[in-house]
């Protein structure tokens, strides 16, 4: 599951930034998703790195729902509940050997992200191509981590990133197979008046 999110936002990026898509030749630039630490910095090889580190996964209560739905199958039906929705957020930093590259790299993608608070299903990958929409959101303030919290626990250096939280639908629960009542029976009650 998470690996198909993966793949969808490198493909949102690929398809919609516009930088990516004609300014900046693709082979100068990697999409990463590791932890982004100076052993990892010190890594990289191509003139630009964008990466979207996964730092949290929690379900989203707003949007928790106890429905169950049902599909007829003739005698049968298969009921299923409500998927749960979950919120994963990621941290997304673009590394380049020039500050002005990576300032104009990152605000690409931001305004990129911005235009779509619903993944288009074009760039959707795997596990993600069903039903509910993917909802996502960029740097809301109240579930945007402290900067400092986050990059001190990365040996303690500042980067300017992007918080981009997408709330996805998890099926944890299998379909079952329901009997259906398939008729009605219908009793009258006559009575009769005497005079």
């Amino acid at each position: 599951m998470f690996q198909d999110l993966d793949k969808t936002l490198e493909e949102l990026l690929i398809q919609k930034v516009p930088d990516y898509n004609s300014n900046i030749d693709i082979k100068n630039i990697d999409i990463k998703f590791e932890l982004p630490n100076q052993d990892w910095e010190s890594k990289l090889q191509k003139a630009a790195t964008i990466n979207l580190f996964l730092y949290d996964i929690r379900e989203n209560l707003e949007l928790r729902s106890n429905e169950r739905f049902l599909t007829r199958n003739g005698v049968t039906g298969t009921e299923t509940l409500a998927p749960v929705r979950m919120d994963l957020s990621y941290m997304i930093t673009v590394w380049t050997k020039e500050i002005a590259d990576e300032h104009r790299l990152l605000g690409s993608i931001l305004k990129t992200l911005l235009c779509y608070p619903t993944l288009p299903t074009e760039v959707l990958q795997g596990e993600m191509k069903q039903s509910l929409p993917l909802r996502a959101w960029v740097t809301q303030p109240e579930k945007t981590p402290n900067t400092w919290d986050f990059w001190s626990s990365l040996d303690g250096r500042l980067k300017a990133g992007l918080s981009y939280m997408v709330t996805v639908p998890v099926q944890p629960f299998a379909p079952v197979e329901v009997p259906l009542v398939t008729e009605k029976v219908i009793k009258l009650k006559y009575e009769r008046e005497f005079s």
